[in-house]
């Protein structure tokens, strides 16, 4: 990777690649990438990008979304400015609770249930990482099980080679303080690292006649261990052992505000949502073993289980009005809006039976599974093979908490919530069994390089086992997808690629038999530069989704406001643009002045009507798919100082399929484009010691970035903090 750039095309195979017919060294395996050579431009079919640690600690983000905004070809939106509901997508795939990708941590499945619920309430806090990944192309089919847009890989801590530590502190704005600190060490056969991440904030918004706070509390704790086998043993091995336990308590809300509110004071909040929470906890257990069979094959076995509970008392409606619809009532002046505004505001008493109705979303997802992953290398005749092959059992299980909770009603008196009652909830759980085996083979002949790749996904699901399986609870999947990929050398500087793939995703638990899952065919190509410090990366796609699917939900509703079960939308185009562009700008007499940029351009639209009357229609517009995205960094580096700049734009985007229907107001269906100006500082007071400071948002410019669940959404204002990294 050239002058530790973050944009680079790398190959993408789940172990540290072999170099042609030369077996790895299993002690160089510290981590399990999805893109193992960071140096090399030509070993990728597809796009890859990796954001290495170095630029991670640029600007010390902590939200996921200003992390991944670097990244041409990734979408994301802000829903409560503060990344707790991550709203990811790749290459204009659904992008609603980053259900479409396929997201892992060091290569293990991360979703809290990838098959029976793939909606990321759960994502791994980036603040603790040390690199992410993001790869698209035919290469995903190696990964899954959501395979139509993209992937990404987030690399925690590796163990250090010898005894070592580093400690981060920052204070910021809101009340906001960090602490991330880990120590470990390699000593003979075996390593360890110990690690904590610890971060509370008090959150930008204000509610309405409340003295609680719309911030949040992380608390993670990691522990790995390793052991190699000695110098000299028969086989080379390697076990790694890796445990968390992380818990986040965030005080968030499904609705926004009214257009005209957010206008006024996009830091608001309504004082009837104040007992909305969001308690989210996560333990997790991995053991991976790696064994070098003979000079050219590698074997590695993984296990893995994690326990996500997910219990969110949340607001779900307002007089007799479900969330989803009571903006829309004030914002189109419908009947009952004064009304509405008034209970808003908490200057009018609730009406309705139901008053301010709050629902106990409690829900806990079991994952588990067994992974075993073969990298053969071989020669015949000219052409040298990587053959890549694995199968995966993996099973989830999602239920209700043991609670039995299901709404609270309460009625709002002089602009205060009264209590009432408690319904209780039926207890249901759901499961999904999944199978899946794949199979790649890297050939390379002098300048070309052909990957074919083949994947087959088992499944099996079951809405309720409380009940007898039936054609309305459960479903059977048997989906074998295939890809190719191919790269070019024209010359040392110069390298042409290309890949088509067929993309799959399960549809989830809770559907009927029958039910296909989310079909595409993927097609890019493009071209790639390096000479010296400079590199381009500029590749085009094209993706027909002749299955598209989504996800019901609260957090985001199907068309026509369903949000429970499986929708199918149709069918739909998207093609566009990823740009990605590292230079240095200025590289003499200590000084050196290191440029990105990362553009996306898109364009799309639905090509065939969904199955259901109130959903899509053919030639609908594409939701949360802007048309332009770039982000641009300019820094200056020193021995002793590092500062840089980041400008970073997003046009608006239709927040409904609807809003470009001949007719339809789009008034409100639509948020804003969003230009920003992020700044950050860094001194190194000593060898081990470097102090920091960062300015987000620098002119304070708060636009609508979301409309979902119910209302608009904003991004947060300026904020700035001052920080500390240590080693030792």
């Amino acid at each position: 990777m050239a002058h530790g750039t973050a944009v680079c095309c790398l190959l993408a195979l789940p172990l540290t690649t072999m170099a042609q017919s030369t077996a790895p060294e299993v002690k160089t395996l510290d981590a399990v990438t999805v893109i193992a050579k960071p140096q090399d431009p030509q070993s990728t079919m597809g796009s890859a990008y990796v954001l290495t640690e170095k630029e991670l600690e640029k600007f010390e983000n902590t939200n996921i979304n200003s992390v991944l905004r670097q990244v041409p070809g990734v979408y994301v939106r802000e829903e409560d400015g503060m990344g707790t509901f991550p709203n990811i997508g790749i290459r204009a795939g659904s992008s609603g609770r980053s259900g479409r990708i396929s997201l892992m941590e060091d290569g293990i499945p991360a979703a809290m249930s990838p098959y029976a619920n793939t909606s990321a309430y759960y994502f791994p806090t980036v603040g603790r990482m040390a690199s992410v990944e993001v790869l698209k192309g035919p290469e995903i089919l190696l990964y899954g099980p959501q395979t139509t847009s993209g992937a990404i890989n987030l690399l925690s801590t590796p163990i250090p080679a010898v005894a070592s530590g580093t400690l981060k502190t920052e204070l910021g704005q809101f009340g906001t303080r960090k602490v991330h600190a880990n120590y470990g060490a390699t000593i003979g056969q075996w390593g360890f690292l110990a690690e904590t991440y610890q971060r509370q904030t008090d959150g930008f918004h204000k509610l309405d006649r409340s003295e609680r706070t719309a911030g949040s509390d992380a608390a993670e704790y990691l522990l790995k261990g390793r052991w190699r086998s000695a110098t000299g043993a028969a086989y080379n091995q390697q076990v790694d052992i890796k445990l968390f336990s992380g818990q986040e308590d965030a005080d968030v809300s499904y609705l926004g505000l009214t257009d005209a509110d957010f206008r006024a004071n996009p830091n608001r909040r309504y004082g009837l949502g104040e007992l909305q929470r969001m308690d989210r906890s996560r333990k997790s257990a991995s053991a991976r073993h790696q064994i070098e069979l003979n000079p050219s094959t590698l074997l590695t076995t993984t296990a893995y289980w994690a326990d996500t509970s997910r219990h969110y008392n949340r607001l779900n409606q307002v007089n007799g009005v479900g969330i989803g619809s009571v903006t829309n009532i004030i914002n189109n002046n419908e009947p009952g809006a004064g009304l509405m505004q008034g209970i808003l505001d908490g200057t009018a008493n609730t009406t309705h039976a139901n008053g301010v109705r709050y629902g106990h979303n409690h829900q806990d997802f079991v994952a588990k599974g067994l992974q075993v992953d073969m990298l053969k290398t071989f020669a015949t005749g000219g052409l040298q093979h990587e053959v890549v092959a694995g199968v995966r059992w993996h099973h989830d299980a999602t239920k209700n908490g043991a609670t039995g909770i299901g709404n609270s009603i309460y009625q709002q008196v002089n602009g205060s919530l009264v209590y009432e009652s408690t319904s209780a909830a039926q207890l249901m759980q759901g499961e999904a069994k999944a199978l899946a085996f794949w199979a790649a083979d890297r050939i390379t002949m002098g300048s070309l390089t052909l990957m074919p790749v083949l994947r087959h996904e088992r499944v099996r699901s079951h809405a309720n086992t409380a009940q007898t399986k039936t054609d309305l609870n459960s479903n059977q999947i048997n989906k074998t997808t295939i890809g190719l990929g191919a790269n070019y050398a024209l010359s040392p500087q110069w390298t042409l690629l290309g890949g088509v793939h067929q993309g799959f995703a399960p549809p989830g638990s809770g559907v009927a038999n029958g039910t296909k899952g989310e079909e595409s065919i993927n097609y890019e190509g493009g071209v790639r530069y390096r000479q010296g410090s400079l590199g381009v990366d500029a590749i085009g796609f094209y993706t027909d989704y002749t299955n598209a699917m989504r996800n019901c939900l609260v957090g985001n509703p199907c068309p026509g406001g369903a949000v429970e079960g499986t929708q199918q939308t149709g069918s739909k185009k998207v093609y566009g643009l990823e740009l990605g562009v590292f230079a240095d700008l200025y590289n003499q007499g200590g000084h050196r002045f290191p440029a990105r940029l990362a553009y996306t351009f898109t364009k799309g639209e639905y090509t065939k009507d969904s199955d259901v009357a109130s959903g899509v229609k053919k030639g609908d517009v594409l939701e949360y798919a802007p048309k332009h995205m770039a982000a641009a960094q300019v820094g200056w580096e020193t021995s002793s100082w590092k500062s840089y700049i980041s400008l970073n734009y997003s046009s608006g985007s239709c927040s409904t399929n609807t809003c470009g229907r001949p007719g339809v107001n789009a008034r409100y269906l639509e948020t804003d484009a969003l230009f920003t100006v992020d700044l950050s500082a860094s001194y190194q007071l000593t060898r081990d010691v470097q102090l920091y400071a960062k300015l987000d948002n620098l002119f304070d410019k708060q636009r609508i970035t979301s409309r979902g669940p119910d209302g608009a959404r904003g991004n947060m204002g300026r904020y700035v903090a001052v920080g500390m990294r240590m080693n030792f």
